[in-house]
């Protein structure tokens, strides 16, 4: 063989042997992309279910503490009017032991 077909024949090589590395590595790039390419459609999945979750969790919170305040007011009304009829109660009494008061003295 004269060095010319030698030089060209392991130039060759060279050049396939850099060829082939070269292929393995995009193959591997390529299949990383659509591997992370997959995570981030679940990963925006998960984001948008966890957002959801906190939006209705919000709600139920705000709707449990409306109900919360609307017994409590309606607690409170209640209290407001037996303490009414408490207050009527002692005036009431009061104002029979001055007129029972005031009779027993005439």
């Amino acid at each position: 063989m004269d060095p010319v077909s030698l030089t060209l024949t392991v130039a060759g090589a060279i050049i396939l042997l850099l060829l082939t590395v070269l292929g393995f590595f995009l193959a591997r790039v390529i299949t990383d992309v659509k591997s992370n390419t997959s995570e981030i459609g679940k990963n925006k999945g998960r984001i948008e279910l966890v957002e959801q979750q906190q939006i209705n969790d919000t709600k139920r919170i705000e709707e449990m503490t409306q109900l919360e305040l609307r017994v409590m007011s309606e607690k409170v009304g209640n209290l407001a009017d037996n303490v009414n009829v408490f207050v009527g109660a002692l005036a009431q009494r009061g104002m029979d032991s001055i007129d029972s008061g005031g009779k027993k003295k005439t």
